[in-house]
């Protein structure tokens, strides 16, 4: 799978996938608090936890006896190896991942500038930079960074999508020059598929649009060696889930589904996670209105269509390069806009979840520049591009990482690991129970009782049997949770804030 590179073109590549790497391994030395914050999501530590009990003999959960399918296989199989090592220091076994998911982004660098090549339709001297490009957005935007260093499973998936692209590149190319075409190519593309489902359950979509586009081909034992192949290594997973939890989606995707979401949360949130993948280099407030939102979203479109236009990039590109790798990426993110814009209630974490648009993103973006460069206005335009991007990038990266950052939920973790006494449930409960084993989950994530009770609207009844004596998350979400306590007349009242975070102890009496 390996394509031909100059002798300048790897050391400068090796360089750029050295440097994605060595700019996670400073995070691992950071305190403990700051450990637990950013860029690290809460819902990270679950992961964590989950494969620090594996590592310890028991069985895959957050509180060593509640079993869940509330995570992405994969990537607990290779966390657990670092806990295991680590023993009972768990901070250090969460150091190590930074180590290791710097050398995933190292390797999605390197995959990328492979990718990119197989992509063109030229050799020898006619190659172009693009490798370079695509080697340099991957290893400096921080866009990618974040995506790559969230604790989760994106940039795992991430590196699995591009290796398929690679073998699905090759083979489209070999057919199409009429090359034999070795049949273990066909075992290999299904094996990185499979890989890649277990990576992330959606790629399972990427996995049929594959198949779908082979068959058109009439490429048909291609079609069922790869879907077959694909199928085999993910049904452990598949079988696990249905077995032991009655469904093929774990409950962390059904726990989304739970709670209502504002008129067009959904929308504003697919519009701004869309409009960051565009911009890839530049970084607008979150808190940007919709209608704000949804002008730069226009504007951008606007803009892109009209540079396309104008410099007629999209003939060149076809000349220049193989586009139909791009094609599977693009029918995968259409299908991932419409589920999770209009089929399920997860906004917050639509920047992940459209993880293949950045992907096909950022190649076209290398593209572009690749064939751009030769013109003045094109060697203009990428050099403000590039300093724009290592400003930015850097404007983002020091502040978050190396200043004093908020830890609320390790806070949480710490008062509760203080106050054993108190059985306490959150919403978002990922680092507080790693921290503290009297912290339990309650949005139904990792906790399946907690699922079907808010499924069955019996959520304080839940709380009841429980026995939980304290409730605490944010001030919004734990009062929605005192609410639906009241609904059973089960009371809590708040006994102060650690931090952003507000604490409510149950009362043993209802309210005079």
């Amino acid at each position: 799978m390996t394509q031909r590179f100059e002798r300048k073109e790897r050391q400068i590549l090796i360089a750029l996938a050295c440097f994605a790497f060595l700019l996670r391994v400073p995070l691992a030395f950071r305190s403990i608090r700051d450990l637990a914050g950013y860029p690290y999501a809460d819902d990270a530590f679950y992961v964590f936890s989950i494969a620090r009990n594996i590592a310890h003999g028991l069985v895959p959960s957050v509180d060593g006896h509640t079993l869940t399918n509330g995570f992405q296989p994969l990537l607990v199989l290779l966390y657990t190896p670092l806990f295991w090592l680590c023993g009972t220091n768990a901070w250090l076994a969460e150091r190590w991942t930074f180590i290791l998911n710097g050398a995933i982004a190292g390797l999605c660098v390197w995959f990328v500038a492979v990718l990119l090549r197989a992509m063109e339709r030229h050799n020898g001297a006619e190659r172009t930079n693009a490798p370079i490009f695509g080697a340099a957005i991957w290893a400096f935007a921080y866009s990618i960074f974040i995506q790559l260093t969230n604790g989760l499973e994106t940039g795992l998936a991430s590196l699995f999508i591009i290796v398929a692209l690679i073998l699905y590149t090759q083979i489209v190319n070999r057919r199409s020059s009429a090359s034999t075409l070795n049949r273990p190519a066909w075992w290999h593309l299904g094996a990185v598929l499979g890989f890649g489902v277990l990576a992330r359950i959606d790629t399972a979509i990427l996995v049929a649009i594959i198949v779908l586009l082979l068959v058109i081909r009439a490429e048909w034992r291609g079609a069922v060696v790869t879907g077959a192949v694909a199928f085999l290594i993910s049904l452990p997973w598949w079988l696990f889930n249905w077995i032991y939890f009655g469904s093929l989606m774990p409950t962390s995707g059904q726990a989304e589904n739970i709670w209502p979401l504002p008129p067009h949360e959904n929308i504003y949130r697919a519009i701004q996670a869309t409009s960051d993948i565009l911009s890839l280099i530049i970084y607008l407030p979150d808190s940007l209105s919709f209608a704000m939102r949804t002008a730069w979203f226009a504007f951008l479109v606007f803009a892109i269509s009209f540079l396309i236009w104008k410099a007629q990039l999209l003939p060149t590109l076809r000349k220049t390069f193989h586009m139909d790798t791009v094609l599977p990426l693009f029918l995968f993110f259409l299908v991932l806009l419409v589920f999770y814009t209009f089929f399920f209630r997860a906004p917050h974490f639509m920047e992940r979840y459209f993880q293949p648009a950045r992907i096909g993103w950022s190649l076209l973006m290398a593209m572009a520049a690749a064939v751009s460069v030769k013109r003045r206005f094109g060697r203009t335009l990428i050099t403000a591009a590039a300093v724009l991007c290592l400003l930015l990038s850097a404007d983002r990266y020091f502040p978050k990482f190396f200043q004093q950052n908020a830890a609320d939920f390790y806070d949480v973790g710490v008062w509760a690991r203080q106050h054993p006494q108190e059985k306490i449930g959150m919403l978002q409960s990922g680092v507080a129970s790693f921290v503290a084993p009297n912290v339990i989950n309650l949005d139904g994530k990792v906790n399946t009782a907690a699922l079907v009770a808010h499924q069955q609207g019996r959520l304080a009844e839940y709380l009841r049997e429980q026995q939980f004596t304290m409730i605490a998350d944010d001030k919004p979400l734990v009062e929605d949770l005192a609410t639906i306590a009241r609904s059973g007349e089960l009371f809590f009242d708040s006994v102060g804030m650690i931090d952003h975070i507000q604490l409510m102890k149950r009362q043993m009496k209802a309210p005079q």
